[in-house]
């Protein structure tokens, strides 16, 4: 008998312990969710930045290989730029995140290089917004991308 009154307390305090255990488990629970949920959406928007980044390079090297493959008239450049123009925006189109109306194709430069050869320069611009702010971060920022390549004359 005496051997099973000694039993009896020390399962109660198992009891007890795991209670109190449980109880420590949620309260930790509680103090670091909200912590690896803020960590989660900012490695969101920094993967998603640098998503924008690939997308906006790939526009500029899209519109230069147009530059590049199509020569460059002697008489009017507009149906030129509208063709380099054409080729950056649809290499983002159909891109997750990309809003086109954001992107922008700045004038294209033409430079005259010695002897005869000429080199084309285009940049993209993309007006990134996350979706939340992060205090010291910028609400807005700009992401380019800046290819030059010898023309086709």
């Amino acid at each position: 008998m005496a051997n099973s009154r000694t039993r009896k307390p020390l399962q109660r305090t198992k009891r007890v312990h795991a209670a109190n255990r449980r109880g420590a488990a949620l309260i930790e629970f509680a103090l670091t969710a909200p912590i690896l949920g803020l960590l989660s959406v900012a490695v969101f928007d920094f993967a998603k930045i640098a998503y924008v980044r690939l997308v906006v390079a790939d526009a500029a090297g899209a519109a230069s290989r147009f530059a590049a493959l199509h020569p460059m008239p002697t008489g009017s450049l507009d149906t030129w730029v509208k063709g380099i123009q054409e080729a950056a925006l649809a290499s983002s189109r159909g891109s997750m995140w990309i809003d086109p109306s954001r992107m922008s194709l700045q004038p294209v430069n033409v430079d005259q290089i010695p002897p005869n050869d000429i080199r084309i320069t285009v940049q993209v611009d993309y007006q990134f917004q996350p979706k939340f702010w992060w205090p010291g971060l910028p609400s807005a920022s700009m992401v380019s991308s800046k290819v030059s390549i010898p023309g086709v004359r």
